[in-house]
């Protein structure tokens, strides 16, 4: 399958491929935390996006009214758009539809990705534990952060990654990236080997199949086992770690 070219090509080619599954179901439940967001579809499947502060209005989504009971493709939708909230809730959409029949996760990104000692890594977001692990092999590892809470020569802003991600050999993207709609650009910039990673990520292998993404290797993200207890984490601010011991499990697709 050959991806078609537009803007926002990426999250517009998730939304259209389940389209016809997504017009069959509604909403049952919309939990929005600080940290992550999760929905809940009426076929009992349930999908997590990160929940993107963006410090601004929710001025293209329509709040008038509860969300549970409306059309899931209605909420999937809100991924295309530039709100921020309506964006974490499509991409919670999705992927209660991506995510429900996705592999458990048999390899850690890092061993996918073979990180060693000649590697130059990128990482778009900190994720600290994994940070730690590429230290100890890589070369040197680059952290990109929109808001960096520290300045170092390792850890840089955002729009570093225009002249640093094209001489990586190794990137692991967060999925967040599908929220913001930066997921285009970066895998443009990659020329190295990429993973997307976290509770964001959208469980779609057509992502590793198309020649023009021919950069992904992996797909790391969750599968929610048991809804009402992950809607509970979500509900009271509970992070990724809180998610995997209560209710969501790691699944990957690698190629």
């Amino acid at each position: 399958m050959l991806l078609r070219k537009c803007a926002f090509m990426i999250v517009h080619n998730l939304i259209a491929s389940i389209e016809a599954k997504l017009a069959k179901l509604t909403v049952e439940k919309v939990t929005i935390g600080l940290r992550y967001t999760c929905v809940v579809l009426s076929d009992g499947s349930c999908g997590l996006a990160a929940t993107l502060d963006e410090r601004q209005c929710c001025n293209k989504f329509n709040w008038s009214g509860p969300l549970a009971g409306r059309p899931a493709l209605e909420l999937a939708r809100g991924l295309a758009t530039a709100d921020p909230i309506a964006s974490s809730i499509g991409l919670a959409t999705v992927n209660a539809v991506f995510s429900e029949d996705a592999p458990l996760q048999e390899i850690e990104p890092i061993e996918l990705l073979k990180i060693d000692k000649d590697d130059v890594v990128g990482m778009i977001g900190n994720i600290a534990p994994l940070a730690c692990d590429i230290v100890e092999r890589a070369k040197k590892l680059l952290i990109f952060e929109r808001n960096p809470s520290q300045q170092s020569e390792n850890v840089l802003p955002d729009w570093a990654a225009e002249w640093e991600l094209p001489r990586c050999d190794a990137v692991f993207i967060t999925g967040t990236a599908f929220i913001n709609k930066t997921i285009d650009h970066l895998l443009d910039l990659c020329t190295g080997r990429v993973a997307i990673i976290g509770p964001s990520t959208p469980l779609w292998p057509e992502l590793l199949g198309d020649i023009s993404l021919k950069r992904i290797v992996g797909l790391f993200g969750v599968r929610v086992c048991d809804p009402e207890l992950v809607c509970q984490v979500v509900s009271e601010g509970g992070g990724t770690q809180a998610l995997l011991k209560h209710g969501a499990v790691r699944a990957a697709f690698a190629s």
